[in-house]
Formats: C-alpha cells, structure tokens, sequence
C-alpha cells in the first residue's frame, strides 16, 4: 500500500481554508509524520496555498529532512548563526538564521495573512514567541486533531499491515512462553519479529505481564519468571509507515484456571457487545456502555477502570475516546480500539482489544486473532 502524505496535507489545508485561515503552523511529531511521512519533534512545518510549504528543522537534520519529504515541500534550516562558528555547507538559500524557531517560521510565513497556530504541541517557549510575533493567530489544534481522526482508504491499509505485523509478532510471543522464561524475553522476542517483518518498531513499549502483574493495566515489563500455572497478558502494536496498531490478549498457560477462563470469555462477551454498536452516527459514550453493562450484569464493572477505547493512526491514543461522557460521533473511515478489561488486584486481569473500522454500514474489524487462547 503506497504512502500518500501529500493527500493529507491537502485534507489539512482544505480544512485551514474551509475554517477562514491561509495558512497552518504544524509541529509535533505524529503531525509532522501526519503530513510527511518523516517525524521530527522539533520541526515546523508551514502549509500554505499562498506562501507554499516549509519545513523548518535544526540544522543537524536538515539531511535527512531533505531526503525523506515530498519534494513539493521545501526544507529550511534553521541555526543560530554565528553562535559556535558553525558555517554549514549548504545552500544558503536553505538557512535560517535567528534567534529562535518561532522566529524562523515567522519569516516563512511572511506574506501569509491569516494562519493558524498548531499550539498544542508546539514547545512552551515557541509557542508563546509564535503567538506574540503573528498578528492574532488562530488555534489549530483541534482542526488538526478532527482532520487525522477520519482516514482514508490508504491509511485504512497501512494500519491494517502495521495490525498484520503485530499478529505475526504475537504469534511469536505466545511460542516463547515456557516456564521460567521472563516478560523481558518474551517481549524481546515479540519487537523482534516487528522489526523483522517491515515495522518502523513497536507502536509503545510491549506489555508482557504474568501472574499477578496481569492485573496492572500499564504494566511495565519486568523480570518475572513465567510459572508452571499462570495466567499471561500481552499487549502490543507495531507501526508501518507511521500508523500504528494496537492490540491485546490474555490466556491462562499451564493446568487450573477454571475461574479465569470464565473471567475470559465474560470479557470477549463484553468486547462483542461494544463492537457491535460501532456504526456511523452513535456517540462514543453508547459504544462504552454497551461494554460496561455487560460487566456490570456480572457484578465486575467497579474492576473495569478505564474506557473502552481509542482513536488509532499516527498516534497510539487519537480521537476519537470511546468513555462514558464522550459525544463525540463515530463517523465512517474512524479506526478504533474496543479494550474493555477487568482486573482484580492482587490475584490477575483480563484484557482483549481489537481494531475496528467504522464503515458506511456499520463497523469491519481489522484484526483477526482468536480471542480465546
């Protein structure tokens, strides 16, 4: 599936347009992949019809910056001059030299008359520079943030192979499992398999939790020793081409486990009734509650501690949030986690998450793993 950022910088300049605006200042990471398929956390990137497309970055990465961008997009340079005798050998038609990065895309958009300011994630300090030196600018950040939350058919493929590659690398988790074996091996096992099979890396750190550490919902993979009974959580994503998948699985490995595996298939019950109310007009909210009222029916909704879901793209937690109090509307080419978990502390937790695609229709899953183990 080929990789089209330039269709998304037009979606995000349409939607600049459509909003009274000439021009965005974009910064942050996943936004900059967002819209060039290359990250740089302290890039800015300014998208405009009237004054064209910038990408300012520290020197140190204008190279690669010029390698990786559409060549639509020009790539500036930004140091500053004079401050350790630097002398960069490049054109300087390419160099920005100034005080400060707000300063530097204020240049850039010199004969732009109404932008808007990505302020969420730009730094504190550019930030506040950016909004004293441009004359009033708009706020970008949730233009920005409604825009990515819709994909388009290619973006729909790329987080489906970035779904493959972590189905293949938890295959591969669920081998490594033998007694004594630590999370930490297991999860090694699991990146490698990402990075072998075309991934950028892990979407976030890999959980591999046992036992007792099952019942943590973030748990930071440790030491522990896999036992000869236990019940095994794993949760993991891998990115490809910048999107991401997000995926998790609990089982029961060795004898016993009666009580937990009727915890399990309780949880998939619970999954089922939320993804079946994923269809184009329902608010976040109703998908939430048709998780948790199957929990509560059993007496464990107070053990279920967080939402139901996501939003997934570029990021690992986007819009739209499928919590109680969420009205946010689900709409057709949103990809979403349903993630409903139950953990008793002190003895195991039971987690199971799948994507799935909002579609005209209703919904399509986009991974396809058992979820019984």
């Amino acid at each position: 599936m080929e990789a089209r950022y330039d269709l998304n910088r037009r979606k995000l300049l349409a939607a600049a347009e459509e909003a009274g605006f000439d021009s965005l200042v974009i910064a942050g990471e996943a936004n900059l992949v967002y819209a060039l398929g290359y990250g740089n956390p302290a890039g800015v990137l300014v998208l405009s019809g009237k004054c064209g497309s910038t990408l300012v970055v520290p020197l140190l990465d204008y190279e690669r910056a010029l390698r990786s961008v559409d060549t639509d997009v020009e790539v500036k340079a930004f140091y500053r001059g004079g401050e350790s005798g630097i002398e960069p050998d490049i054109p300087k038609s390419d160099l920005i030299s100034s005080e400060n990065m707000a300063e530097a895309a204020k240049r850039v958009l010199e004969g732009c008359s109404s932008p808007a300011v990505d302020f969420k994630w730009l730094r504190w300090e550019t930030a506040t520079a950016l909004s004293n030196a441009l004359d009033n600018p708009g706020d970008a950040s949730q233009l920005i943030s409604q825009v990515r939350s819709v994909k388009e058919e290619w973006e729909i493929g790329l987080i489906a192979e970035a779904a493959r590659i972590a189905e293949a690398a938890l295959r591969r988790g669920i081998e490594e499992l033998r007694e004594g074996v630590s999370e930490r091996e297991v999860a090694g096992a699991v990146v490698d398999v990402i990075m072998k099979s075309g991934g950028w890396g892990p979407s976030f750190p890999v959980i591999v939790a046992f036992g007792g550490n099952t019942a943590l919902p973030h748990h930071h993979t440790g030491d522990a020793k896999l036992p000869h009974a236990s019940p095994v959580l794993f949760d993991l994503g891998s990115v490809y081409k910048g999107y991401m998948s997000d995926m998790t699985r609990s089982l029961w490995r060795g004898p016993g486990g009666s009580e937990y595996r009727r915890l399990e298939e309780l949880v998939a019950e619970a999954q089922a009734e939320a993804i079946d109310s994923v269809a184009p007009g329902v608010e976040a909210w109703e998908v939430d509650k048709a998780a948790r009222l199957r929990l509560s029916k059993e007496g464990f909704s107070k053990y279920f501690i967080h939402g139901t879901g996501h939003g997934v793209g570029v990021e690992i937690h986007e819009n739209p949030y499928l919590r109680p109090g969420s009205s946010e509307e689900l709409k057709p080419g949103m990809v979403v986690t349903i993630e409903p978990g139950v953990y008793l502390p002190g003895m195991y937790g039971v987690r199971i998450e799948d994507m799935v695609l909002v579609t005209k229709r209703g919904r399509k899953l986009l991974t396809s793993f058992a979820r019984i183990l």
